[in-house]
């Protein structure tokens, strides 16, 4: 009875890291994001006030006009770099989540295993066939588990190669208006 204590204090202890970790995960992509969000406020702000400013000097209707069509370009070259450092800082930290549940499902998994060997070693005989299924199962939810990975990895890229396709379509949209 000893050894099943000692995995159930070592399960709820891996739990407990694994708690930990995903609070300093959380804490530092919120950090990220959180400062991607104040250099875009700041650059709004002083925008803002450049254009507020710009706008007290101009004498008639015409120059105006001429000024506030000449701002569209650099709002829009603004919000695709806003646009592209949310997602740099979304993808990273999907990509570290990802990498992280992968290993606690690897853990899991190995400590189900060495518990259902435990169990086995201690079961009356004849329950080989249900330690058996209850291994199949398992390993046929790492094969699922690994098809949802492999997939999601594939629309992460695909994301990735559509957000580079973009970006590179804008580039000459910025040389024309220049």
């Amino acid at each position: 009875m000893v050894p099943v204590n000692e995995q159930f204090a070592a399960f709820g202890k891996s739990q407990l890291e694994t708690i930990l970790k995903t609070v300093e995960f959380a804490s530092d992509h919120l950090e990220k994001f959180t400062d991607v969000q104040i250099k875009a406020a700041k650059a709004a702000y002083a925008d803002g006030l450049k254009t507020v400013k710009h706008l007290t000097t101009l004498k008639d209707v015409g120059e105006v006009a001429a000024y506030s069509s000449g701002l569209a370009q650099p709002a829009l070259d603004k919000t695709t770099d806003y646009a592209k450092s949310v997602y740099e800082v979304v993808a990273t930290a999907q990509a570290s989540l990802a990498s992280m549940v992968e290993a606690q499902v690897a853990e899991f998994n190995k400590t189900m295993v060495v518990t259902l060997d435990t169990a086995l070693k201690s079961a009356p005989a004849g329950s080989e066939g249900i330690v058996s299924a209850a291994k199949s199962a398992i390993h046929s939810a790492n094969t699922v588990y690994e098809s949802i990975v492999k997939a999601t990895k594939q629309m992460a890229a695909i994301t990735e190669a559509n957000v580079a396709a973009i970006t590179s379509q804008a580039a000459p949209m910025k040389k024309k208006a220049a």
